[in-house]
């Protein structure tokens, strides 16, 4: 390979400003101590369909993986990229490496960039599995975390028509063991104020007076919502439970007497009550939580997660007006409102 350099590879490859950036940060990663082995096409296929991968979504990852030989300068960032989430496992506390934003239509963003983040899913695919059995986790719950994929896969999909990867940065969580699915929902661990996983938050005076639980330092639990059936209180109930028995087993406290289970969401925006049924799922889910001050406005967002669908700022006219929900969404914009997103807690 003659490219040494993230700057090298990134020249090679045409990246733009921002992907160059990233490129040339690769360089104090270095390369692994160890081999990375990407699967065989017919391996690649299996594994994709038991992560819940389309069966054209795998075949277009498929015909793009990288190697050494034939494609030297994505094989260069698949190579550090690995590395970087192995030295990042079980520290959940670093901040999360930025990989660029690949995502969109054919035109927009070729195959190989759009697939980057599930060539890096399967060369990571081994190291984060034995990461979960040394620890003991149960393979149902393995492989339900990792099936994440699929789900940003679809994602994509649904948004841009092309193969891609939704929220990359998010598989990476997956990839550091950080994420589990238990039931509904799913639940990742750190520590309060460390890394970019900790929620809006008390201020420090505040965060003290409430006691442990609450402090910069103490032990936590994100809760997330992936898209998958319904959000009712029973699910949600026993996905509690789950985490509860998971993170006792697998996590536990040694000096610390309370553990919290946060949530930073839109749909803890209280404002959702105006507009939705008091016995809507949504109202109901958002009432396990006591709201931290303060909030964050979220329109695009909110809107790109409802909708699944580009730009959705700019066509407010042209989105479905199914559900509630959609109905929620746009009339309250319309009306002049914001959305945003809030910081809740509850104790698990």
């Amino acid at each position: 390979m003659t490219a040494r350099t993230g700057l090298a590879v990134a020249e090679a490859l045409g990246f733009d400003k921002s992907e160059r950036c990233w490129a040339e940060s690769l360089d104090a990663v270095g390369e692994p101590p160890y081999e990375v082995v990407l699967p065989g096409a017919d391996e690649a296929e299996d594994l994709l369909r038991r992560l819940d991968v389309t069966e054209a979504d795998a075949a277009e990852v498929v015909a793009t993986l990288p190697s050494r030989g034939g494609s030297p300068e994505w094989w260069w960032l698949l190579e550090r990229s690995c590395h970087w989430l192995s030295q990042a496992m079980g520290h959940p506390d670093r901040s999360h490496f930025t990989f660029p934003t690949w995502i969109g239509r054919e035109e927009a963003c070729g195959s190989q960039r759009r697939c980057f983040m599930a060539h890096v899913f399967l060369a990571m695919m081994p190291r984060t599995m034995a990461w979960h059995r040394a620890l003991g986790i149960a393979e149902d719950i393995s492989w339900a975390s990792t099936a994440d994929l699929g789900r940003h896969m679809s994602i994509h999909r649904r948004t841009y028509g092309a193969t891609g990867v939704d929220a990359g940065w998010w598989v990476t969580v997956c990839l550091r063991a950080e994420v589990f699915d238990l039931g509904r929902l799913q639940f990742n661990w750190f520590h309060l104020g460390s890394g970019d996983k900790s929620p809006d938050w008390y201020p420090p005076e505040e965060a003290r007076r409430r006691g442990t639980g609450f402090e910069q330092g103490d032990f936590c639990v994100g809760v997330h919502i992936p898209v998958s059936g319904s959000l009712s209180p029973a699910a949600c109930d026993d996905s509690f439970e789950m985490a509860k028995g998971f993170f006792s087993k697998y996590f536990p406290l040694r000096e610390q007497t309370r553990r919290l289970a946060t949530c930073w969401s839109w749909l803890l925006d209280e404002q959702l009550a105006e507009w939705l049924p008091a016995e809507s799922n949504i109202v109901r889910f958002q009432r396990r939580f006591e709201l931290v001050p303060g909030k964050v406005e979220y329109d695009e967002a909110m809107l790109e997660f409802v909708f699944r669908v580009p730009d959705p700022l700019d066509h407010l006219d042209d989105l479905p007006q199914r559900t509630s929900l959609e109905r929620a969404a746009v009339e309250h914009l319309k009306s002049g409102g914001h959305w945003y997103a809030r910081s809740g807690w509850v104790d698990l």
